[in-house]
């Protein structure tokens, strides 16, 4: 029995034995370990406690004048969209999208070099139980990891670390939150730009066609980046329904750096792309006019071509099968009419009005026949190019929507106030010989006003004019120059939105100056989507314009003075 205390003590001096082996080992595994890391965990600090600022500052001014002096008359839609993706401030985003990603990669790469060393030194370095218990589960068992007062300590502990990791969350500062960023590059089987790259390439879209540089491989990154972006959105269907894409979606392999980008860029274009189209009507453009047009239809379905018949086709069976025959967009124009104008007819429902109120909108609808039939004069304040518009889709779009908000469990009312279809209607106007053929040298005066458009504007200090160079006037006043010029110059360029998808039908009315020089004239007017990739609807009034009285410029200024004169 007295054997007994010298064994135990034995067994203690072997046990302090080890665990000073064991803690020697563990000095020397972390001395060589820490000078290697302690760079990589200063950057991951620097990086975490210093976040990259995400503000970038644009120039939208600068940004037009170099959109606008990129184009010309002929710029096609593949052009226009290139100016846009080169322009500084979509250059400006992209560059900053970049410095962000780099930031991400640089943190989430340092966080799992900080988690493999962490596991690394835990396998390592095993602890005083696990030493002393290696032989033995149950020699050093805790006395007290039942106690309540233990049980509620732990539940303390966990509950600070969760507050700990909302405010870090809260704050930006979740290191956690990087490492459930999937990226591409970094994660295995992600996709993002270079697989959308890989894939333009395939299709023979990559490096984009006709895109002027001298070395299209060795373009800039934020240029590149952006260019990706367009011709993946002019691809998006083949993209979109490549297998590597459908499987990466649901399991979450998508790198968000890039694609959560693109709804940005798609939004910028969009904007930008208005713009452009109120720089070719202001600068009178057709041909340019409509070369937006279509890039802005190609942007938003997403096609290569808006002539194409192959892409046509496509759109047509697309619509038919989600919306029927008759869900094929397209504009039914009546009674159309070019002259005095007229006024509005009552709105008000028929089973609301009195017998003297039918009486008197006869009368008005008399007086409004009367009216029309008068000749437009050349001293009119204006005429008057009016239209009745029937949207043949307007029925098979309300039940589809309908429907789409019943499967979503969407209020009706709020589903369909975000719908939106915009068409663009563009005039333009020729002088008739005695034959019913087309003037080639008329010089386009009407509304009294100089027939130079660019001498108005630049009369009139307009601000696009003071962003062109000279390089890019001459070469829209060119267009201008020589015969048949009406057939390239726009008289007015008129949007119209459609917001209410149950609309059936409504009234356009555009008013326009008349001629100066009296004579048989033929308005063309040409009616473009926004939205689909369908049909140009055209129509040709012609109508004949009267020598109007000439007004007196100061007549007003002469009767004051009369009139001072009397008193």
């Amino acid at each position: 029995m007295a054997s007994l205390p010298i064994l135990g003590g034995i067994a203690l001096l072997i046990g302090l034995i080890i665990l000073a082996l064991k803690f020697a080992q563990k000095s020397s595994s972390t001395s060589t370990t820490t000078s290697s890391s302690s760079t990589l965990t200063k950057k991951a600090n620097s990086s975490t406690n210093k976040p990259l600022n995400r503000k970038v500052t644009l120039n939208p001014e600068a940004d037009a004048k170099y959109i606008l002096n990129t184009l010309t008359p002929k710029s096609t839609p593949l052009e226009i969209l290139y100016a846009i993706a080169t322009s500084p401030d979509n250059i400006t985003v992209a560059t900053k999208s970049l410095e962000l990603r780099a930031d991400v990669v640089q943190r989430k790469l340092a966080h799992l070099a900080e988690q493999e060393k962490k596991a690394e030194d835990a396998q390592a370095n095993a602890t005083l139980d696990e030493l002393l218990n290696e032989d033995d589960d149950d020699a050093w068992a805790s006395d007290d990891e039942d106690d309540e007062a233990a049980q509620l300590a732990k539940a303390a502990k966990e509950e600070k670390k969760k507050q700990a990791a909302a405010l870090a969350k809260a704050t930006g500062k979740d290191a956690q939150d990087v490492t459930k960023v999937m990226l591409e590059g970094v994660d295995d089987d992600v996709l993002g730009m270079q697989w959308v790259k890989k894939n333009l390439t395939a299709l023979g879209v990559w490096p984009p066609p006709k895109y002027a540089t001298k070395n299209n491989i060795n373009m800039d990154a934020p240029t590149e980046r952006n260019l990706i972006m367009t011709m993946g959105r002019l691809n998006a269907r083949a993209l979109n329904s490549h297998p590597d894409l459908l499987q990466a979606g649901p399991t979450g392999k998508i790198d968000p750096t890039y694609f959560q980008s693109t709804m940005e860029y798609r939004q910028r274009v969009g904007q930008q792309l208005d713009n452009v189209l109120r720089f070719a009507c202001t600068l009178r453009s057709f041909q340019l006019a409509c070369a937006v047009l279509d890039a802005i239809v190609m942007f938003k379905i997403g096609c290569m071509d808006a002539h194409s018949e192959v892409e046509l086709k496509w759109f047509q069976n697309f619509m038919e099968e989600k919306y029927g025959k008759e869900g094929t967009p397209k504009l039914i124009l009546e009674d159309t009419y070019l002259g005095v104008p007229t006024e509005e007819p009552s709105k008000d429902k028929e089973e609301n009005k009195t017998e003297a109120e039918k009486k008197e909108e006869e009368k008005n609808k008399l007086v409004q026949l009367i009216a029309q039939s008068r000749q437009v004069t050349t001293t009119d304040d204006k005429m008057s190019l009016e239209m009745q518009i029937t949207r043949q889709h307007a029925e098979a779009f309300t039940k589809e929507k309908l429907a789409l908000c019943q499967r979503q469990g969407i209020p009706p009312q709020i589903g369909m106030q975000a719908y939106r279809e915009s068409w663009f209607i563009i005039v333009r106007a020729y002088k008739l010989n005695e034959d019913g053929s087309r003037m080639s040298n008329w010089d386009g005066a009407m509304g009294g006003s100089n027939p130079n458009h660019f001498e108005v504007l630049k009369g009139n200090k307009h601000a696009i004019f003071d962003m062109l160079t000279e390089d890019t006037i001459a070469s829209f006043e060119k267009e201008f120059v020589g015969s048949d010029v009406s057939d390239r110059k726009v008289i007015v360029g008129w949007p119209f939105v459609i917001s209410n998808v149950a609309q059936k039908s409504g009234k356009v009315k555009i008013h326009l100056p008349p001629p100066d020089v009296p004579g048989k004239y033929e308005f063309s007017v040409t009616i473009k989507s926004q939205e689909f990739l369908c049909g140009v609807e055209e129509f040709k009034l012609v109508v004949d314009i009267a020598q109007g009285v000439k007004k007196k410029k100061d007549e007003k200024q002469e009767e004051d003075k009369e009139g001072k004169k009397d008193k």
